[in-house]
């Protein structure tokens, strides 16, 4: 009976195909040989200076490749799908994420502290609004299918017995939620948990309640994807109100939106979304 590859593996190789098709040079682990090969029309300033500026080693240290060279990479996927509209018209964004008030200004890899000290959360791309209000997206490519303690594992400062953090910061829905993961009484698996709460602790902590975090994953259909998306249903829920601040899509889904609403000048940059990401994954 033929084994059905993981979904790392169905990502990693449909990336490979594309990079074959591409006649890209790769090595064994699925990483190009630089970063511009990884990004549609190659990494420019604009996001180097994003990832030198993060915590990440995402373009490499002391002589090593960067994170943002794997095909598989988050932090490249992200890059590919959101910097192409820097200093370009923000609404078809805008409108596929269906925000009501137009995006004005888009950045990559930003980090914001939470009050605690020590390394912030870094949300791969930061949209601000023309009401001052911001959006931030947390993207996922292949972490989904990946097990890992750490996802509901949240260290002893964010959970201090004098006080709340999360409630301080008018969140009482995640600090349920984070409560929950201290003691171990959930029920969460697969979704990162922890990362997402941190997320909303430092949005709340810099823009008090004019934020909204979307936690933006890549779907391999499956029980996996589907227990990801019960997960994701299940936060909302027990976070309660707070769910106002809170958003997940999937890259295809937001693919069938955005290609309602760009222009004939983005057919290019679609087309390279579509070819790489959205077609059907080859698996020999």
């Amino acid at each position: 009976m033929k084994v059905r590859p993981s979904e790392r593996d169905i990502i990693k190789t449909s990336q490979r195909v594309w990079a074959a098709r591409k006649e890209l040079a790769i090595d064994a682990d699925g990483y190009c040989s630089c970063a511009d090969d990884n990004i549609f029309g190659g990494l420019s300033a604009a996001p180097r200076q994003d990832f030198e500026s993060g915590d990440g080693t995402e373009l490499g240290k002391n002589a090593k490749r960067g994170k943002i060279q794997a095909l598989h990479s988050s932090s490249a996927l992200a890059c590919n799908w959101f910097d192409y509209w820097r200093g370009r018209d923000l609404q078809p964004l805008s409108q596929a994420f269906e925000v009501p008030v137009l995006f004005s200004t888009l950045a990559l890899e930003q980090k914001f502290p939470t009050g605690l000290g020590g390394i912030g959360p870094n949300l791969d791309v930061f949209l601000t609004c023309a009401d001052a209000s911001v959006f931030a997206i947390e993207s996922k490519f292949a972490e989904p299918y990946t097990k890992s303690k750490l996802k509901t594992y949240l260290k002893s400062k964010y959970l201090p017995d004098d006080r709340g953090l999360w409630t301080k910061a008018g969140l009482p829905g995640c600090q349920a939620v984070a409560e929950a993961l201290g003691t171990g009484q959930h029920d969460f698996e697969i979704l990162d948990v922890a990362q997402l709460l941190k997320h909303m602790l430092a949005l709340a902590h810099g823009f008090r309640d004019q934020w909204t975090l979307c936690c933006l994953w890549f779907e391999v259909p499956g029980s996996v994807a589907n227990r990801h998306r019960q997960e994701l249903t299940d936060f909302s829920a027990q976070i309660g109100a707070e769910a106002a601040h809170f958003s997940a899509l999937t890259y295809h889904e937001l693919f069938t939106r955005m290609v309602r609403v760009v222009g004939q000048d983005d057919s290019v940059y679609i087309a390279y979304l579509r070819e790489r990401y959205v077609a059907e994954a080859v698996i020999s």
